[in-house]
């Protein structure tokens, strides 16, 4: 069952972290936990079933934009092409199931979102270094705003990290986008 089309309700369930590959494309991935839930009627309560766990990845502005918007422990929802793979590790082996995501929001039966539009060059920077000033000015269209995101998207080009404070490495295949 290999590059079928799937949409998945789960709780992102590792923090969103993106890189750079040497092409400049972002790449954000995650790990998303899918459970079911079911009400047992002979012991009158809602019971857990079984998990289901996928890894997420998506590219380009999906990729920025999921990392601006998504935290651990939020309900989403993935849409996107599924790939199962069988892989092998010395004395373990395994299936993992892997979604290229297509389409990413959050699931609106747990809680509110407020979209806000792009355009353009996506910003680098994540929701905890923009202000509450900088989204509402932003919203009305102010200039300054427009100034101030690029300023901080160039002090992120020349001081990239990943969002869990590491450097990116180019032995992996991953520069920050100024090197690039």
């Amino acid at each position: 069952m290999s590059n079928s089309t799937i949409t998945i309700v789960g709780t992102v369930a590792s923090a969103p972290r993106v890189v750079t590959a040497q092409s400049g494309v972002s790449i954000c991935s995650f790990r998303l936990a899918s459970g079911e839930r079911r009400y047992d009627r002979v012991q009158q309560k809602w019971v857990d079933g079984d998990t289901s766990w996928f890894g997420v990845t998506a590219f380009r502005a999906l990729a920025d934009h999921a990392l601006e918007s998504f935290r651990k422990g939020e309900r989403v929802i993935v849409h996107g092409r599924l790939r199962v793979r069988e892989w092998e590790n010395g004395e373990r082996s395994g299936t993992s199931a892997e979604i290229d995501a297509d389409a990413l929001g959050h699931d609106l039966r747990w809680g509110v979102s407020r979209f806000e539009k792009r355009s353009g060059a996506v910003e680098q920077t994540g929701p905890s270094q923009q202000s509450s000033t900088d989204r509402t000015d932003r919203a009305d269209g102010d200039d300054a705003a427009g100034q101030r995101a690029s300023d901080r998207n160039d002090a992120w080009q020349e001081n990239a990290t990943l969002r869990d404070g590491s450097e990116p490495r180019a032995a992996d295949g991953f520069l920050p986008a100024a090197a690039a």
